[in-house]
Parts: structure tokens; C-alpha cells; sequence
């Protein structure tokens, strides 16, 4: 599978997200300190019409806190991650990242 992750970085392990016309959201592990700034969202630009996108989660800053590990929700609009909502409306979505249960 080719990705544009780099060998340092990691795709985070979701457990869970949702996306609709005006944001993302996603359920990721926290130790305590995770904010929606320690993570990149990525998605290839391209024109309306194309049919598959490949999205992709990295976690840029770790949580190094130790609280007992809780899932949290994350919000991103689209303005804010400076991706074209209407990519979503016209394309099939690949999502890169796994999925997990917290135990």
C-alpha cells in the first residue's frame, strides 16, 4: 500500500468517526493531554469527480500524560483543515487508518 506517511509517523488508531458537510470527527485514545493539535488530517486535493480519496489521521505530538487511557472526540471543520467539503459530495472516501476497541 503506498502512503505519503513518512517512516517517523504513525496513523492513529481511531475508534471511531464521523463526516458530514461542514466537519470531521473522530474518536482517538487519550492519556489526558490530547488536543486536535497534536494531529494532521490528510487528504489529497484533487478535482470534484474523482473517485476515490484516501484520508488519513496522524498523530504529530504524543500524549505523554497518564491518566487512566479514555477515548475522546475531536472536531475539525473543513475550513479549518483547508479541504474542499465538496470532494466528499462527488467522491468515495478510503480511510487509512485502522480501527480499535480501548481495553
Amino acid at each position: 500500500m503506498d502512503t505519503s506517511v513518512s517512516r517517523k509517523e504513525e496513523l492513529e488508531r481511531l475508534h471511531g468517526i464521523r463526516f458530514d458537510e461542514k466537519s470531521l470527527t473522530l474518536w482517538v485514545k487519550s492519556t489526558g493531554c490530547t488536543k486536535k493539535e497534536d494531529f494532521e488530517v490528510r487528504m489529497p486535493k484533487g478535482a470534484p469527480g474523482r473517485s476515490t480519496l484516501a484520508l488519513e489521521i496522524v498523530r504529530v505530538n504524543p500524549d505523554f500524560c497518564r491518566t487512566t487511557p479514555h477515548v475522546v472526540e475531536l472536531n475539525f471543520s473543513w475550513d479549518e483543515l483547508g479541504l474542499d467539503a465538496q470532494l466528499l459530495k462527488t467522491a468515495s472516501v478510503r480511510v487509512a487508518n485502522t480501527f480499535g476497541i480501548l481495553r
